[in-house]
Parts: C-alpha cells; structure tokens; sequence
C-alpha cells in the first residue's frame, strides 16, 4: 500500500526520488536513490530535533513541511505522527505547489498505514 502511495507521488516527472522512512530514519519504502534520501532525512530529523524548543517558545506551528532549495536540486521533508517522515527529492525546475498539491492529501492515508 505504500509503494502505491509513492507511485502515485513520483508520476511527476520533475521527483527524482521519495521515501518514507520511520522514526530511527531507516528506510520503510523508496522509489529512486535511496542514498541521497537517507542523508536528506537525516539532516532534517536533526534540524527538527535541534530546533523543536525554539519552534514552540516562538509560538510556532508544528512543522509540516520542510523546503531545502539547493542549486542542483530541492529537498521537501514532511515529518508524520509516530516521528515518521516522507522525504522527496525533486529537480530544480519542479513547480513545488504541484509537488504539495499531490502530496498533501495523501499524508493522512501514509500516516494510517504507518
């Protein structure tokens, strides 16, 4: 069932890769390369972490999704309940709104399986 999820979440083109992983940052399922997800997942599991304090003394919504734009590349991160997360890796070019408009409706129904 989660594999399907992430088919339906890569039929964009512009997604290199995406994976969920769960709360230790080990793989559960990917589609794509699963090296450049297990550093992209760790790097922000560790900056939520680090920052959770601050997060909430700033009055701050609970984080729902993390953007890293690099130059070759964007990173968007969706921590889940269960300390779980969805990790997609997608090229520079890729409307970001689309990649959220697919993603959002489906995190509830990951989460479920989760």
């Amino acid at each position: 069932m989660l594999e399907g999820l992430l088919d339906d979440i890569s039929k964009n083109p512009g997604i290199h890769s995406s994976g969920i992983f769960d709360k230790n940052g080990l793989l559960i399922c990917s589609k794509g390369s699963h090296n450049n997800l297990e550093t992209m997942v760790s790097t922000m599991q560790g900056l939520i972490e680090k920052n959770n304090n601050t997060f909430h003394s700033l009055n701050i919504d609970p984080i729902n999704c993390i953007t890293l734009i690099g130059e070759t590349g964007t990173s968007l991160f969706w921590p889940l309940k269960k300390s779980a997360a969805l990790g997609i890796m997608v090229k520079v070019e890729t409307n970001l709104g689309e990649i959220r408009r697919v993603v959002t409706p489906l995190l509830q129904r990951i989460e479920d399986l989760i």
